[in-house]
């Protein structure tokens, strides 16, 4: 029984990811790779920079230091944020009309999410149930920061929701035993989606926030709006 929900944060609370990956696309050509939005977005959605660099660095026969490159996009994503940040349609008000426990536990470190849940008042509604994949060995798609989030918060993995909109978050939560809802509300995602968080896993996808919201009533997890 689905007694807690564990949302990510980037494109499931915050309209991030689209900004996030524009810096990629950008970036990524000096090292000679070519590779849109949305391609990013499909492969390195809720990846950690230092499991993003590994796999382009693999897949592309490249030498990319991931230090130096996530230094180089969270200057440039940071100056961004404070002017084109803002949190996706309708989901601070479905956070806060939760009627269940919640956490978020994201890939990005804690300096990100300070920044982000400030600009778009959500740090009140977490408080002390913020984690990052800084906090754990293996960022997305293992389950390091899904299970820290839950024993943290003293709850049984098999009691918790996650939110997700990449596939290798999905993959995630599945990897820590617990069940998933896609969301396809931030600017990156489309309905077209939809399959690759099915096939990852998620037992539904929610195409926006009255979307999940009604999905998460049925659960008895959210009141009225």
């Amino acid at each position: 029984m689905i007694k807690h929900i564990i949302f990510d944060c980037d494109g499931v609370l915050i309209d991030s990811e689209i900004l996030s990956f524009a810096v990629d696309e950008r970036m990524l050509p000096e090292y000679g790779i070519t590779l849109d939005v949305s391609e990013l977005a499909r492969s390195f959605g809720g990846v950690a920079y230092r499991e993003m660099v590994a796999d382009l660095n693999a897949r592309f026969d490249v030498d990319i230091d991931p230090v130096a490159y996530q230094k180089r996009c969270e200057a440039e994503l940071a100056r961004t944020f404070e002017t084109d940040l803002r949190a996706i349609a309708g989901m601070r008000e479905l956070v806060a009309d939760l009627s269940a426990p919640f956490a978020l536990a994201s890939g990005s470190d804690l300096a990100r999410l300070d920044q982000c849940l400030g600009l778009t008042d959500f740090a009140d509604l977490f408080g002390d149930r913020i984690f990052s994949a800084e906090q754990v060995a293996r960022g997305k798609p293992a389950p390091d920061v899904f299970l820290l989030a839950a024993k943290s918060c003293g709850w049984s993995p098999e009691s918790c929701l996650v939110i997700e909109d990449s596939p290798s978050g999905v993959i995630a939560a599945g990897a820590a035993g617990m069940r998933s809802v896609g969301f396809l509300g931030g600017a990156h995602r489309s309905s077209e989606d939809a399959d690759i968080l099915r096939d990852a896993g998620a037992e539904y996808v929610a195409g926006n926030s009255a979307d999940l919201r009604g999905y998460l009533r049925d659960l008895g997890l959210v009141g009225q709006a």
